[in-house]
């Protein structure tokens, strides 16, 4: 395995004692990249890794560089629910914590102050693709422009229930869907997250809908992810 490989590896891993010695060995490892252009940093921030994040940023970990998709590390940490990274991130400078992010990683504080500033949402989110495409189906929120229902599925996503709940209020859709076409219901489901998803059931949450990539229902994502007492919650009475 060659250093660029070893250190991806390493850092996926949480293994710091081996980012820091192919560090000494070769500080630039530290900007290398996978086909993906996934940086050491960013996957340390899909895991929550921030022994590693905190060994890469003195390193010289570019805080900015961005994925094939364009998510930089913070925008990878909001996406993957990994609140430790990305608040070490947000202390080390990281920009861009927009609307999305802030759902993402449950800052309820953050984001009814985003709602209330009068500012329009869609100028407080990335632009969603201009056509949809394999990850963002046509009638996922993301697609339709619906910016409170896209929030609330990033929130319940990521088991972020009370923000959920504040998103529902201001009027998401509780069958709101993201990527591949899954509902919000699918990937609490599929993230162990269980008081979300009994939380969306309370609300009427469809436990029948199939996403667009895999054909399967909310209980299917829940096995899939080995969460049997979720599957028992979605499981048809």
């Amino acid at each position: 395995m060659n250093g660029a490989a070893a250190i991806l590896r390493a850092a996926q891993d949480g293994d710091v004692s081996t980012v820091k010695r192919l560090l000494s060995d070769d500080p630039r490892l530290v900007h290398d990249t996978d086909d993906h252009l996934k940086t050491p940093l960013h996957w340390a921030a899909e895991h929550d890794h921030d022994d590693v994040a905190e060994t890469l940023l003195n390193a010289g970990a570019d805080l900015d560089a961005t994925t094939s998709w364009g998510a930089t590390p913070l925008d990878w940490a909001a996406t993957m629910g990994s609140t430790k990274v990305a608040d070490l991130l947000l202390a080390r400078g990281a920009r861009g914590m927009n609307l999305v992010n802030a759902a993402s990683l449950g800052k309820m504080d953050l984001v009814r102050n985003f709602l209330d500033s009068g500012v329009p949402l869609a100028s407080l989110v990335a632009p969603a693709p201009a056509q949809p495409d394999d990850h963002w189906v046509a009638d996922s929120a993301r697609m339709r422009g619906d910016v409170i229902s896209h929030l609330f599925y990033c929130a319940c996503r990521n088991g972020h229930t009370a923000v959920a709940a504040l998103l529902l209020e201001r009027g998401a859709s509780v069958n709101a869907k993201g990527v591949f076409g899954g509902t919000a219901l699918h990937w609490a489901a599929i993230n162990g997250h269980k008081d979300t998803v009994a939380f969306l059931l309370h609300h009427g949450a469809d436990r029948t809908i199939r996403d667009a990539k895999f054909d399967s229902t909310p209980e299917g994502w829940a096995a899939e992810g080995h969460h049997e007492e979720i599957r028992g919650l979605l499981h048809p009475a």
